[in-house]
Parts: C-alpha cells; structure tokens; sequence
C-alpha cells in the first residue's frame, strides 16, 4: 500500500512539475522582453482585434489587426482623429503603424509626442498620404 502512495504522489509531483515548466516556457515565449526601461511597452485593451492604420485617424487604411492582450513598442504620439474623448495616436514601432491611444494600456508611462523632425511617418500629413511608406511592408 505504501509503494502505491509513493508512487502514485511521485506520479502527481511529475505531472505537476511537467506542467509548471511548460507553462513557464509558454509564458516566456509569447511575451516580449522588458528588460530596457527607456523602451515603453503597450498593451492592446481593445477586442477583438486592434487596427493598426497607416496614418492617425479612424479613415486610415488597416495596414494589420492586433489581438486583445498583444503588446508593442510604442514610440511617440501625435493628434489625430478623436476615439473615445482621447486625441491621441500612438506609432508602434513593431506594427510599423498608428493605433488610438484609447485602446492601449502603456501602465501609466507618459509617451511622448513625435517631433516634427523624427515622425516615423511624416506623409500622412500630406493630403495624398497613401504614398506614405509605412503602408508598405515586407509582409
């Protein structure tokens, strides 16, 4: 009887620990690493899938969506087309792209506004902004 407690608590403790570090290589696999502070992360709070647009407004074309949960780097903001009560667009850096800053969680950071002279995407501001590159991915 004891030989069969022993193993079958042996058995438990394997499976457990099976699960336990899978889980952790799961978890570590689908996020992102945080270790640079001057980088700030955003989170997708929007379901079911964000748009990424290839200039700051609700009438930009969709250059792709992004799932509930997801993260990105986000680089600076501008204003552009109100969603929400809130102004602001975000330029994500790994979408290559302008998301509403209503449907990102940055976890409180202050994201700063895009300089004039550094806008990751300055053709939107023309009237023809379909030209802008940022449309264009090597997808």
């Amino acid at each position: 009887m004891r030989i069969a407690l022993n193993l079958g608590a042996a058995c438990a403790a394997a499976v457990l620990t099976a699960t336990t570090a899978a889980t952790a290589t799961a978890t570590t696999s689908a996020s992102p690493a945080h270790n640079d502070d001057s980088v700030i992360w955003g989170t997708v709070v929007s379901g079911p899938d964000l748009k990424v647009r290839d200039e700051p407004s609700t009438h930009g074309t969709v250059l792709e969506k992004m799932p509930y949960g997801s993260e990105d780097r986000v680089k600076c903001s501008v204003r552009g087309t109100t969603v929400h009560g809130d102004p602001h667009w975000y330029w994500l850096e790994g979408a290559r792209g302008w998301v509403s800053a209503a449907y990102i969680d940055t976890g409180g950071r202050h994201v700063p506004s895009c300089p004039s002279s550094q806008d990751p995407c300055p053709q939107w501001h023309d009237r023809d902004h379909r030209d802008c590159p940022c449309a264009y991915r090597d997808h």
